[in-house]
């Protein structure tokens, strides 16, 4: 046994010994038949595992901040009733000076349900904020809607005042308050632009950017100057000055009224609404609607029912399948196809 061991151990030396005598032989291998072995770790180290990231951390990783770093103001709009004409008076603007305006989330006519005034990452967003439960903020529960304005835990109504009311949009519970204004479209002007350039007779407030307030404020000068430059090109015109108030009031003026009460009221509408009032100055028919209303007094033309109509034979004075409004009155007879009716009405108020 001793002896067997001896003998594997001499053969062992030998085989290591025998090393040296390799050095400077050829292998008979092609560079393409050698392999690379890859490099294998210490067993000490242990393989990197990949951390797993809890659902919690990959939801929120996933939100969507919808709030912002802005306030608005939402302005009351006045109007000026046929009772209340003085600017200081309690209740001019037709709205008491502490008196309330509630409005709640829109309902669909065709099914009932609450409109959804959040998109779905806005929810998601803000239930994770405000620590609600998934869905808190579903048009569709049936018990303890957030959006029923009668559920004290939520917020279905928005309740506004007569001073400028402000919403700071980097807090959840004002940011859905604006929302829910803005889903109010037929009440709520959503900025000064829109107010401008598509009034509805239903606005009852507008939403206003702090931020654009003061460009607006900037701007309103420079409208102002404009109002007084066209004016100035009218201001002794007493027919065009009727028709430019009743424009602006949507009520008929008597041709009895005197020249300076009008230049009066002018100024009046420059000071509280440049831009108003120069879309209606600058209005590209207003020459063609003073024609029309100096033919009406004149009995060229009549009215009935807000309609106009050629005295001579009774014809609307529109086109085809259009009511004859004033405006479409005013576009049939500056059209070149029709400009035979506007030279015999200038010809027939000169006799």
């Amino acid at each position: 046994m001793g002896k067997k061991r001896v003998e594997e151990e001499s053969a062992m030396e030998g085989m290591f010994e025998g090393q040296d005598t390799m050095e400077g032989m050829a292998l008979d291998l092609n560079p393409e038949e050698l392999v690379a072995v890859p490099h294998a770790a210490p067993a000490s180290e242990t393989p990197r595992q990949e951390v797993p990231v809890k659902r919690e951390q990959r939801k929120e990783a996933e939100l969507i901040n919808c709030l912002r770093n802005e306030r608005v103001i939402v302005r009351f709009i006045p109007k000026e009733t046929a009772m209340v004409h003085n600017k200081n008076h309690i209740l001019y603007g037709g709205m008491a000076q502490n008196a309330k305006r509630n409005f709640v989330v829109p309902r669909l006519r065709s099914t009932g349900i609450y409109k959804n005034v959040l998109t779905n990452d806005e929810k998601r967003y803000l239930e994770h904020v405000m620590g609600l439960e998934e869905d808190a903020l579903s048009i569709y529960r049936q018990r303890d809607n957030f959006w029923d304005d009668s559920n004290e835990g939520g917020i279905g109504r928005v309740t506004l005042h007569k001073q400028d009311n402000y919403l700071d949009l980097s807090n959840p519970a004002d940011y859905i308050k604006y929302k829910i204004l803005l889903a109010n479209s037929d009440k709520i002007a959503p900025s000064i632009q829109v107010l401008e350039e598509k009034p509805k007779a239903t606005y009852e407030f507008v939403i206003i950017s702090e931020n654009a307030e003061t460009k607006s404020n900037l701007s309103k000068m420079e409208a102002t100057a404009q109002c007084y430059i066209e004016f100035g090109a009218v201001k002794d015109n007493k027919d065009t000055l009727r028709v430019i108030i009743e424009q602006l009031e949507k009520r008929p003026v008597t041709s009895k009224v005197k020249l300076d009460y009008l230049q009066s009221k002018i100024n009046d509408y420059i000071q509280s609404d440049p831009r108003r009032f120069l879309g209606v100055i600058k209005d590209a028919l207003l020459p063609a609607k003073v024609l029309l209303r100096q033919a009406q007094e004149a009995g060229h033309v009549y009215m009935r029912s807000n309609l106009y109509f050629l005295r001579q034979d009774n014809s609307p004075l529109c086109e085809a399948g259009e009511d004859s409004t004033l405006n479409n009155a005013a576009k049939y007879i500056t059209a070149p196809k029709h400009a035979e009716i506007k030279y015999m009405l200038e010809a027939k108020l000169k006799e």
